[in-house]
């Protein structure tokens, strides 16, 4: 395998097919939102942690089965789907087209600066972790 510049490509599944110049841009354009899209799940689990922290006292074992199990789900599936979006996004890199991976990287490399320059104070502990 090696890098090549082809815009005659299959993307993760066999119904998504590229055989032109727009076909390829569409996909590179497909595969920046799905960047965006991971790293809104990533700072979003982060935002959602940080605030329940802000505003609840630690819970001490025995509360914490008191609680609702709904609030304990919701974290899982955010990470379920933030990490299946990352494997995606791997699998995009790995057809080794020069330009599904170039946008692979500029859309979760912008996407990270974005948050981190909005929401300076934000602590990621998610941060480098899929």
């Amino acid at each position: 395998m090696s890098f090549h510049f082809g815009t005659e490509e299959t993307i993760l599944f066999d119904f998504w097919k590229t055989e032109t110049a727009v076909g390829i841009a569409v996909a590179c354009f497909i595969t920046v939102l799905l960047a965006f899209l991971m790293e809104t799940l990533r700072f979003f689990r982060d935002y959602r942690k940080a605030q329940t922290q802000l505003h609840q006292p630690p819970i001490s074992p025995e509360d914490r089965l008191k609680r609702s199990p709904q609030l304990d789900l919701i974290d899982p599936l955010l990470q379920l789907f933030q990490l299946t979006i990352a494997y995606f996004l791997m699998l995009i890199f790995m057809t080794f087209n020069a330009y599904l991976c170039f946008f692979t990287v500029v859309g979760e490399v912008v996407c990270h600066l974005l948050y981190r320059t909005l929401y300076p104070n934000l602590n990621s502990s998610s941060a480098g972790h899929c």
